[in-house]
């Protein structure tokens, strides 16, 4: 019964991973219409009674509202196609994750920050992602502020706590093992730090070395998330970031992606996947997941019109070439 019961979580954390993995849809602003999927909650198929959400800008809906930062999305044209309109959400409708909540029927998980986040409220779910977070604190510095990995976990161990007050120790520990988690990071590492002009980072590390302090610090963040409970854990690659329009309006003459920055990204992911790998084999009972993001985004790039778009080398708004 256990093996069964092993098995059939896997398998849904795999189907979910399907959605994760087409969250990258555009590394800049996701396109995922709100008329997609039910209403968020209600629904009978409930594999997971919560849903944690830790990230950056692709996941982020709202938590860097109240923050002082220049990566908002609190105005138009962000939301124009969501019911509620800006909400935070760097996308014009919804976000993967919340196409997925409606999945699996959850609610949105509400950001940390929100003042209505307590109570009931996080019983079902919290979301933590903040636009322009990285592995590393550095990660984001051109944006102001942003709430980094590790600050991110601190605040899913002060939600713990409020847990506890209302569903007591052993209420608490069973939600936590039977929830789903998923982290979405790891691009800006690259894109607002180690290729930033002007940055420090790449006089202090090789790409190598660069790539092994981001494997060493994530590993570590991972298996804290375990520590605090987690056991349902979906980790998202790296997408094609050699092809979002920033990268394209400092590298590409014609729009042709980097080949030397997507190399970047995949060199993570193929050390992400070894991570994952261990973190399975050393941590008991533990459900990692990777979640392919690089070949669907970039053929979703490359041949834009085939899924239903008929630009794939420039984002909605901004200046500039690409607008980038």
């Amino acid at each position: 019964m256990e093996l069964q019961s092993c098995r059939s979580t896997m398998t849904l954390v795999r189907v979910v991973i399907v959605l994760l993995s087409a969250g990258a849809l555009l590394l800049n602003i996701s396109t995922v219409p709100h008329s997609v999927g039910a209403t968020g909650s209600g629904g009978e198929f409930k594999p997971f009674p919560a849903y944690f959400i830790f990230g950056d800008s692709l996941v982020d809906v709202g938590n860097n509202n109240y923050i002082t930062t220049v990566a908002k999305a609190s105005s138009l044209p962000f939301g124009i196609d969501f019911p509620q309109g800006p909400t935070g959400r760097f996308s014009n409708g919804k976000t993967v994750t919340d196409v997925l909540c409606e999945l699996v029927s959850l609610p949105y998980p509400p950001p940390y920050l929100a003042p209505t986040t307590r109570g009931a409220a996080i019983l079902q779910g919290v979301n933590y992602a903040s636009a322009a977070a990285g592995i590393v604190r550095r990660t984001g510095y051109n944006f102001i502020g942003r709430v980094d990995t590790d600050t991110q976990l601190i605040w899913f161990a002060n939600t713990i706590k409020e847990i506890k007050e209302q569903l007591g120790e052993s209420g608490t520990e069973d939600l936590l093992k039977r929830s789903l988690y998923s982290i979405t990071v790891g691009a800006n590492d690259y894109v607002n730090n180690y290729l930033l002009k002007g940055s420090p980072t790449p006089e202090q590390y090789t790409t190598s070395q660069f790539q092994e302090l981001l494997l060493t610090t994530f590993s570590k963040q991972l298996t804290q998330l375990y520590m605090l409970g987690a056991r349902n854990i979906s980790v998202s690659s790296i997408g094609p970031i050699g092809c979002i329009p920033s990268q394209l309006a400092r590298r590409s003459v014609k729009g042709e992606c980097s080949d030397y920055v997507n190399n970047l990204a995949l060199d993570f992911n193929t050390g992400l996947k070894s991570v994952i790998a261990q973190l399975s084999s050393q941590l008991p009972k533990s459900n990692f997941v990777y979640a392919e993001s690089f070949d669907p985004v970039y053929a979703y790039r490359s041949n834009p019109q085939q899924y239903g778009f008929q630009v794939g080398d420039k984002a909605c708004c901004g200046g500039g070439r690409f607008n980038g």
